[in-house]
């Protein structure tokens, strides 16, 4: 097999479905490490979001009991 460096369709020559497979790879890797990520840090991601919700809930009523007055 006489290796050219050009993705081809031909039934000789695997390098197409190498180069796809590389590509999920590396974006499976991606997403597996952005899970990790948020399931580590899951309880601090968790309070910063309630926290945050709570902020904008609390605005939210503050400006309904101004537009009533």
């Amino acid at each position: 097999m006489v290796q050219t460096g050009f993705a081809t369709f031909e039934n000789t020559e695997p390098r197409v479905g190498l180069y796809i497979g590389g590509i999920f790879t590396i974006i499976g890797g991606f997403f597996l490490t952005v899970g990790g990520t948020i399931y580590l840090n899951f309880d601090g991601l968790r309070k910063k979001f309630f926290r945050t919700a709570g902020k904008v809930a609390d605005a939210y009523e503050k400006e309904r009991e101004q537009e009533k007055v």
